[in-house]
Order: structure tokens, then sequence, then C-alpha cells
């Protein structure tokens, strides 16, 4: 079994809808002491920022934002 975690990697001042937004990443972290030794620490699952329902909503393309996995903003 593997342990999910939330993690903020950074904030930035989002100039498209000028808020100060947060950058979390999804980590998933192996529990067996095996794995730990041959993989990395951690897997990156999914990006996201805080304002990523506003981006939506107003149809700005972001990966953090779960819209546009090529585009990155930041």
């Amino acid at each position: 079994m593997a342990t999910e975690k939330w993690v903020v990697v950074g904030r930035k001042e989002c100039d498209l809808i000028n808020q100060q937004v947060e950058l979390r990443e999804q980590r998933v972290y192996p529990t067996a002491d095996f794995l730990r030794q041959f993989a990395a620490p951690y897997r990156v699952r999914a990006c996201l920022c805080t304002a990523a329902v506003e981006c939506n909503m107003a149809g700005i393309a972001c990966k953090w934002a779960f819209n546009a996995p090529d585009t990155d903003r930041f």
C-alpha cells in the first residue's frame, strides 16, 4: 500500500486572475522498505493550483488547473 499526500511546492502571484495562489502536488510515497531502496522517494500523481476552479470557468489554459497538461503558466 502507498501513502498519498498533497504538498505545497510554491506560492505565486497569478497575473491572469490577480490572486496569490498555492501550487500543490499530490505525491505518492511507497510504504514497503524494499521499494524505498530502489525507487524514487515519491512520484507526482497530480499538480493543482488553488485557483484551478476559477481558471477552468474562465477558460484559462494551465496544467495546474487540470485543463491543459502541455501549457505551464508558471
